[in-house]
């Protein structure tokens, strides 16, 4: 590359005299106008490529509200000149901009980072091939700020004349700007963070066990081995969080089952409280058998969501479940699940596991792409998500309002689906993708509904509940509703086939009974679990793995929806009062009710075989017209076999029925 060669300005050697005095010239106007010629301008940014007038730019380009962007810097507490001096060195450092000595104020770069307005996004300097500036800029997708590599001014001070008028110049280096807290913005401009995993406790790494327990459980199986007269022996094996597996090699000729069938020797032969033999293992040709560790690890949920599999997951409600034996973190989506089952019995870890779901949820979801329903038999287990923004309605804790809110959530995914046809789209993903191509539409968020106690549902209202979850499971999945479903008691006549066929993930804990296993996860294994978070994880279509549970406690609970609430306040949809209006309605809402109750009122008793055959209804419902009568105070309560007796007159009906 040549430059041009600079123009050599001879110094002055002489000096005119003092006495000859300075003669201003007198020049015509008209003889100027004719016989003028400018002088050389000279710029010290361009050189003699410019016009008179001299425009200094700005060295990248801006959009949007100058005045708003250039306020910080333009309405500065005005120094003195001495206050001047002292910060700039000099009196008048607007002047020194031109050679760029005050560069990196005027451009909001410090400490080697770009600082850029929160309301704008300023596309920053970039030489291309052309001389141009690249806009490269923090795009926003979804709502949220996402992480960008961008190219800041060089670190050394520099001129404008550098950046603009040379050809060659070297390549700024590149320095990462991250974002810890992604920000989204919902239909009112209200800002939202979501919450850092600095909320969360650091747990005390314990120091692990020593080789010398595993060489001699080794030692103790390949013995047994000899003496049960099995060919087998120890191939190799992988300590988890909580139990080893050993992986055993089989000679040519032995059967599978007889690894199986010396299962109590090898218990007792280990000392083992429980033992989980699987025969293969899925994808090997070993056999492994899992015991349990000396000293068990806990593993803490922040150890697992503290990772880039899930911090970087572009899978839809991403949950973190817990560490397989392998060591590895367990995930999944639940719009993949799509609803899922968790089973086991009392103090197994059920309670925790629907904790880390939610709170896996909370970490990546708004309140403007995510809504929660939580029903709460037990009015203890989910009262701290009570007033978070994310709630649908209050947590759920009576049976009959939860029925209620479960036919709330079959209207809410019908109207989606008839959202869909109107919009010629197939499912929730592809709606939000024409929201946010088109701007027309507002953003349908997921919705998230956990049950944490099936079995109180069930008794109270069999029937309905059932319909709902089969309704839900089978059509929902398109339009982001999803089901958690947990339960206590995973008999037959609460996890009913009907409801288990449309849940094909399930998460299995310890049970009492080999009937139970088979009954969650259709295979043995659960009832040989040891409690405390060990699971057996079936995913959809993936054969079941061994998992340790994540562990939160209730303090790094409290202190997440703490800081979730203190920025926005609930929105419900509907609160209580309303949700039991509407199962009281929708209660009775039957068309011949009112027929049922004249004709009982004139019989004077009412009977439900009377009332079926009379009105040539089914007896299921002409039973559940009867207990509406009752509620409502016409007839009296069930007397077993007979029929109700009558307790209001023809007129005091009347007037039941003018109020009604």
């Amino acid at each position: 590359m040549f430059f041009k060669k600079k123009r050599v300005v001879e110094a002055v050697s002489k000096r005119t005299e003092d006495e000859v005095p300075f003669v201003v010239p007198q020049i015509k106007t008209e003889e100027a106008k004719a016989g003028y010629v400018a002088n050389r301008f000279v710029s010290p940014i361009f050189g003699t490529r410019v016009k008179d007038e001299v425009i200094i730019p700005t060295p990248y380009s801006r959009t949007g509200d100058l005045d708003r962007q250039l306020d910080s810097f333009r309405t500065k507490k005005k120094l003195t000149k001495e206050d001047m001096k002292r910060k700039y060195g000099s009196e008048y450092p607007e002047f020194d901009f031109v050679s760029g000595n005050n560069l990196e104020e005027a451009m909001g770069k410090k400490n080697g980072n770009i600082t850029l307005p929160k309301s704008e996004n300023i596309p920053l300097p970039n030489k291309d091939s052309n001389n141009s500036i690249n806009n490269n800029r923090f795009e926003k997708e979804e709502g949220y700020m996402e992480e960008k590599t961008v190219q800041p001014v060089s670190q050394h001070k520099t001129s404008i004349n550098d950046f603009i008028s040379k050809k060659h110049v070297e390549e700024p280096k590149k320095v990462e700007v991250k974002i810890e807290a992604k920000v989204s913005f919902n239909k009112n401009n209200k800002e939202y963070r979501l919450p850092p995993f600095s909320l969360l406790a650091k747990p005390v790494k314990k120091p692990k066990d020593s080789g010398e327990w595993i060489s001699k459980q080794i030692e103790s199986l390949n013995t047994t081995f000899i003496d049960m007269g099995v060919g087998a022996h120890v191939y190799t094996h992988t300590k988890g969080p909580t139990v080893t597996r050993y992986e055993i090699i089989l000679d040519s000729g032995v059967n599978v089952k007889k690894i199986t069938g010396i299962s109590d020797n090898i218990k007792m032969a280990l000392a083992a409280k429980e033992i989980r033999i699987e025969a293969p293992i899925p994808g090997k040709s070993t056999v492994g058998i899992e015991v349990p560790n000396e000293i068990a690890e806990i593993v803490h949920f922040v150890d697992i969501v503290n990772q880039e599999k899930f911090i970087n997951s572009s899978d839809p409600l991403n949950v973190a479940i817990g560490l397989d034996i392998d060591g590895k973190g367990v995930y999944t989506s639940i719009s993949k699940m799509p609803h899922g089952l968790v089973a086991g019995a009392t103090g197994s870890g059920k309670s925790v596991c629907i904790n880390t779901i939610l709170m896996s949820l909370l970490f990546k979801y708004s309140p403007d792409n995510l809504k929660l329903m939580l029903i709460d038999p037990k009015m203890v287990e989910l009262s701290a998500y009570n007033e978070l923004p994310h709630l649908i309605t209050p947590v759920i804790t009576d049976a009959k309002i939860a029925t209620a809110g479960l036919k709330w959530a079959v209207e809410e995914m019908e109207s989606r689906f008839v959202n869909f046809s109107n919009e010629r789209v197939k499912d929730i993903v592809s709606y939000n993708n024409k929201a946010k191509r088109e701007g027309l539409l507002e953003i349908m968020p997921y919705i998230v509904i956990v049950v944490d106690e099936l079995a109180d549902l069930m008794m109270v209202a069999s029937s309905s509940v059932e319909s709902s979850i089969m309704r839900l499971t089978q059509k929902a999945r398109a339009c982001g509703i999803h089901l958690i479903i947990a339960t206590q008691r995973p008999s037959t006549d609460v996890v009913k086939g009907t409801i288990k066929s449309n849940i094909p993930t399930r998460i299995a804990f310890s049970v009492s009974s080999y009937i139970d296993s088979m009954t969650i996860i259709d295979s043995p294994g659960a009832d040989k679990l040891l409690g405390r978070g060990d699971m057996l994880f079936a995913e959809s279509g993936k054969p079941q793995i061994r998992v340790q549970g994540a562990y939160i406690s209730d303090e790094e609970i409290q202190n997440v929806n703490e800081y979730i609430i203190r920025q926005r306040s609930n929105e419900y949809f509907f609160d209580q009062e309303k949700l039991v209006n509407k199962a009281a309605s929708s209660a009775q809402s039957d068309e011949i009710l009112i027929e049922v109750a004249r004709y009982v009122v004139m019989k004077k008793e009412a009977s439900i075989n009377q009332i079926s055959k009379e009105f040539r209804i089914g007896f299921n419902r002409a039973q559940k017209i009867v207990e509406i009568l009752g509620e409502m105070g016409i007839v009296s309560d069930n007397v077993g076999s007979k029929a109700r007796s009558v307790l209001v007159s023809e007129l005091e009906l009347e007037e039941l029925l003018k109020k009604k």
